[in-house]
């Protein structure tokens, strides 16, 4: 029977044991993605490289390997102060620390250690993909009269390949996103002054690293990370706001 690849649901949990299964499950844990990409199995090659009185290959044995998934998914809050949002978990497996104030507020910031891990679970039309101890990296994407959205990429440790009914899936908990324009979004400052922006993209370029060394567990780390981003804007005069001074002193 051919697969019906938009008969996809993918479902993430944070993970209380790096590596065991959180068991996410469609009623609590849904994630609402668009564009996913996944590869099934990753994995380096060692080839045996051996001599025989005959042409032709040697074997090529597979080795480190694991599972990617790269998706992306829209940019909105829970609606609710104090609540995280239901895409919060993926930006702690990309190296977020989450701190939350009851009422108030949920604030995401970048950590160089004790980075959380989640388990992610990706069934296309029956056939069920597990990523455990799943890390990654993101990128954010604002374009004007567009939907913003995070760009993720997860890398996991790889388990079988099995057939499992594809679960309900419940998505009650993403807010339907407002478009980058005027109407939604306020001033954007950069360097002390407000620019008429078009675009913005900042990627986070996390360093993400299988690991499978004998004496040791197999693990997805995330190792580095080297930032970047852009961004268009509406040009100005210099008396409004000299960026080439600042430019060339690198500020």
């Amino acid at each position: 029977m051919t697969l019906r690849v938009n008969r996809l649901a993918v479902l993430a949990k944070l993970e209380t044991t790096y590596g065991t299964d959180a068991v996410p499950t469609g009623a609590a844990n849904a994630i609402l993605v668009s564009s996913p990409k996944l590869t099934p199995m990753e994995a380096d090659r060692v080839e045996r490289d051996v001599v025989r009185p005959h042409f032709g290959n040697a074997e090529s044995i597979p080795t480190g390997v694991r599972v990617k998934l790269d998706m992306e998914v829209e940019l909105a809050g829970s609606g609710k102060k104090g609540t995280a949002p239901a895409w919060g978990c993926l930006l702690e497996a990309c190296g977020f620390g989450k701190t939350v104030v009851a009422d108030a507020s949920v604030k995401y910031a970048l950590s160089s250690d004790q980075h959380a891990s989640i388990s992610l679970h990706c069934n296309y039309d029956g056939v069920h993909h597990v990523l455990l101890g799943a890390r990654g990296t993101v990128s954010l994407d604002l374009q004007n009269k567009a939907l913003p959205k995070f760009k993720f990429s997860f890398t996991g440790i790889y388990r079988p390949v099995t057939d499992k009914k594809t679960p309900s899936v419940a998505h009650g908990l993403f807010v339907t996103p407002v478009p980058f324009d005027a109407p939604n979004v306020g001033a954007l400052t950069l360097h002390g002054f407000a620019p008429a922006v078009q675009s913005v993209s900042i990627d986070l370029a996390n360093e993400v690293t299988h690991r499978s060394l004998p004496g040791s567990s197999e693990s997805v780390l995330i190792t580095h990370r080297k930032p970047s981003g852009q961004i268009a804007m509406e040009a100005v005069a210099v008396k409004d706001k000299d960026w080439w001074t600042g430019a060339a002193a690198a500020a």
